[in-house]
């Protein structure tokens, strides 16, 4: 790891002396806020009639600023709810983001509190995070942020590397126990429309983990992804394997997503998804099963999106949940 971090650093230096070379010009420093609102009403149906009421999925608000050479930075903070044992909700605020970026020459480096490239392709397809979270974010396999490195080269418009270097253990963790997580991708656009993307990472057991009285190994995980779109529609479907999920030797986790959006007119569309997560091993957990969301959305304006939509759940352990919500996302 040590020569990943001496090549990014040496990518820094490299291109400042190549620009160093060139004459200075006065750069005026620009910049841009960042608004993010998800909220929403939902209300069951059937067996969990007795659940309904307003939700804040995310709030979060920065600043992004842009430097000269390519460089930039933005600092995020996020407001999000979460539940307790007993069903009641409270805010949790926490940083989400606080990263330095640079690009030029067909690479790009990001440090920090930073946005992760491991499933950024797959979101972006399924188009719709204020509805329903990302298949890795919403089963567990992987954060959207961690804290560290990631980077990558663009070598032709169909081809493009990454690589990230983290903790790890998400936005709230700091790591002091040299334990890391490691991971590259490879994305491949061969058509005008189409997507492939392989990724693969290794993730050290972290110390507060380790215990004598359980077998734990590193985690191993793998994602392939392939999309589609064009004005009409869009499709993707994604596959994801990990092997001794969380740090566990006995337990082995696979799942796939499959979604797509119809375009009705620029600001109307109807989209649907499938997922299927399972485990294998004596382990069960309570995210084992499989989802269906489908819905409507409405574009009054860019920066507001409006969807009435139906989520079904369906435990491998318990009944199917029915819900239907309106969902609502502000972004600028």
């Amino acid at each position: 790891m040590r020569k990943i971090v001496l090549f990014i650093t040496s990518l820094f230096i490299g291109f400042e002396v190549c620009s160093a070379q060139k004459a200075e010009q006065t750069f005026p420093i620009t910049g841009k806020p960042i608004l993010t609102v998800f909220t929403n009403y939902k209300a069951g149906l059937g067996n969990v009639n007795n659940v309904s009421g307003f939700n804040l999925d995310r709030a979060f608000v920065g600043y992004e600023g842009f430097f000269a050479k390519g460089f930039s930075a933005k600092v995020v903070m996020n407001v999000e709810t979460q539940s307790d044992d007993n069903g009641n909700t409270k805010f949790n605020g926490y940083l989400k983001n606080a990263q330095v970026d640079w690009r030029g020459y067909g690479f790009f480096v990001s440090a920090g509190l930073v946005n992760l490239k491991q499933f950024s392709e797959q979101e972006n397809f399924w188009g719709h995070r204020y509805v329903f979270k990302s298949f890795q974010e919403e089963y567990g396999i992987a954060f959207c942020e961690d804290i560290g490195v990631v980077a990558g080269y663009e070598f032709s418009p169909v081809i493009s590397a990454d690589i990230a270097f983290t903790n790890g253990e998400g936005r709230k963790f700091k790591n002091m126990d040299n334990r890391y997580k490691y991971g590259a991708g490879i994305t491949l656009k061969p058509l005008k429309g189409l997507i492939l993307r392989l990724y693969g990472d290794i993730y050290d057991i972290p110390k507060y983990l380790e215990d004598n009285m359980v077998k734990r190994d590193k985690q191993y995980s793998i994602a392939s992804f392939a999309g589609y779109a064009n004005k009409y529609f869009s499709i993707g479907a994604e596959y994801n394997r990990v092997f001794n999920y969380k740090f566990d030797s006995k337990q082995d986790a696979n799942g796939y997503s499959a979604y797509t959006t119809i375009n009705i007119t620029p600001k109307m569309h109807i989209y649907g998804r499938f997922d299927y997560f399972d485990t294998a091993g004596n382990m069960k957990y309570d995210n084992e099963g499989h989802a269906i969301i489908c819905g409507f959305e409405y574009s009054p304006i860019r920066q507001i999106r409006i969807s009435p939509n139906y989520q079904s759940w369906k435990s491998s352990k318990g009944k199917r949940e029915n819900f239907l919500l309106l969902s609502v996302e502000c972004k600028i």
